[in-house]
């Protein structure tokens, strides 16, 4: 009898530059993982590459979906038949998700269909709805003590160009669509996605180990500046990560300016997915560069801020239509008279139980997919 597949590993953006190495060094390193890679496109060519590229390691079950990040419709539709694939053992449950599509625009580009700029959807509120979407799909510790699951945002050194309120500031007012960006707004634009994303999702990691329910590790890894050309990372050895003596993203990006190639990112990232913790070990938030971690409010000043972690949470909830209220870019999505944080996450996984539990699978409802073998 064939050992069965261990878990699930899901990877957006899994046909660009990185997520497809990631994916090869996931099957190269957890041969009994089912590998799931998110692509916009099944038709282009960097599908047929990274597809090819990844059976050549010779994963036991590998496979790529059509997931639209600019699209929320997309998004849950990705989500709600995972889960169900999940409950009928079609596929192992989540153990991994890696976040690591993203876009980067030099021109003022048309809102997407739910009204946002697509920067900020693909690299935000996309992967943060997905994330909090397959909540139930992760996988529950088969060892008391244990963390089940990690979710991985891929993060960039622009996010020392980015701001907390960019998208909330009305950066393209009274400017027409499809007008050219200078390199510092779009740099700031893109920086911004980024720092939210990451920001936004420590918040929901808080709520989450608040709650108790889900024992799931949210952390943030940048894989540095990539090049062609290989540089080993230094690894840390210690339990904990560092405290560095800088404070805040700039500092933090002048200092370590390494060089690696794509492969060295990839497989440190593969590394960390996969490194057993304790559940004790979710007190500590992480904040991973290449090989080395450090105590994310280290890089990340904002997390030291409880009140505006708690707004950011507020913000995306209602942004991505898991809130009560109106979606909005304006200040109002986080009133105080909002539901708490811990409520709300919560809310939202009794939700998608009670429709995953009652719908049936049919064509209209299973996103774009091929099983790859």
């Amino acid at each position: 009898m064939a050992t069965p597949l261990v878990g699930t590993a899901i990877i957006t953006g899994g046909d660009g530059n990185l997520g497809s190495e990631i994916a090869v060094a996931i099957a190269r390193k957890q041969p009994l993982i089912h590998i799931l890679v998110l692509v916009r496109d099944l038709s282009s060519l960097s599908v047929r590459q990274v597809s090819q590229k990844v059976r050549m390691v010779g994963p036991r079950s590998f496979e790529i979906a059509r997931v639209d990040l600019n699209s929320f419709s997309s998004v849950i539709t990705f989500a709600e038949h995972t889960i169900r694939r999940v409950r009928d053992r079609d596929i192992p449950p989540v153990a991994v998700l890696v976040n690591c599509a993203a876009t980067y625009s030099h021109i003022l580009d048309p809102k997407t269909v739910d009204g946002y700029d697509p920067v900020y959807q693909t690299n935000c509120l996309s992967p943060f709805l997905l994330t909090i979407s397959l909540l139930e799909s992760f996988r529950a510790s088969k060892r008391t003590g244990t963390v089940g699951a990690h979710a991985i945002n891929v993060g960039c050194s622009n996010m020392s160009h980015g701001r907390l309120d960019f998208f909330q500031a009305g950066w393209e007012a009274g400017r027409k669509e499809d007008i050219e960006l200078d390199d510092k707004e779009a740099l700031q634009r893109y920086g911004s996605s980024k720092l939210l994303l990451s920001a936004t999702m420590y918040a929901l990691r808080r709520s989450l180990v608040s709650s108790g329910n889900i024992p799931i590790n949210i952390s943030t890894f940048d894989p540095g500046s990539i090049s062609s050309k290989a540089n080993r990372p230094h690894k840390s050895t210690s339990s904990s990560p560092e405290r560095p003596n800088f404070l805040n993203p700039l500092h933090r990006f002048r200092q370590k300016r390494s060089i690696n190639a794509v492969t060295v990112s990839a497989n440190a990232i593969a590394d960390t997915a996969f490194r057993p913790m304790s559940m004790r070990a979710l007190e500590i938030e992480r904040y991973h560069i290449v090989g080395k971690e450090y105590e994310a409010s280290s890089v990340v000043n904002v997390l030291r801020d409880q009140k505006q972690m708690n707004n950011m949470l507020n913000m995306a909830l209602v942004h991505t239509r898991i809130g009560t209220g109106t979606p909005t870019n304006s200040s109002a999505a986080t009133s105080p008279s909002m539901r708490s944080n811990e409520t709300m996450v919560n809310a939202r996984i009794r939700a998608e139980t009670r429709r995953n539990s009652s719908a049936t699978t049919s064509p209209s409802m299973r996103p774009d997919e091929r099983r790859v073998k």
